[in-house]
């Protein structure tokens, strides 16, 4: 009786009127969002090559073209689209379960590109 229950709570809820994707997908574009406003603050248009990576041991291993710091979040955002769609393909198949994780896994990829393009900022402000 419970399981069923609480199998048909869900049943007939559309994926973006779900409030767990929604509030997925906002955790997941925030970090995204504020990386863009720190890199579009700190990283301008330039001739001389910025510094995209820095270790504790060698220093600086890594330069390039001002453009190659906002590969991150491009990238970040392009990994977001493809977990949305593919977790709007398993919440359409009744794999709700799948569609969060899916979701969850792109916020934290967003973490972790916004925590590698803010050090770029970081290192180069």
């Amino acid at each position: 009786m419970w399981e069923r229950d609480l199998a048909e709570s869900e049943q007939g809820v559309g994926f973006f009127s779900n409030m767990i994707i929604r509030t997925l997908i906002f955790f997941s574009a925030l970090p995204i969002i504020m990386l863009i406003g720190i890199l579009a603050w700190v990283v301008r248009p330039t001739d001389s090559l910025i510094i995209l990576h820095y270790s504790v041991y060698f220093g600086v291993d890594m330069l390039g073209a001002w453009w190659q710091a906002y590969l991150v979040p491009v990238l970040a955002t392009l990994f977001l689209i493809g977990h949305l769609i593919l977790a709007k393909y398993f919440y359409d198949h009744a794999e709700r379960i799948a569609a969060y994780l899916l979701m969850l896994s792109a916020g934290w990829i967003a973490a972790g590109a916004f925590v590698s393009g803010a050090s770029i900022a970081f290192i180069n402000y």
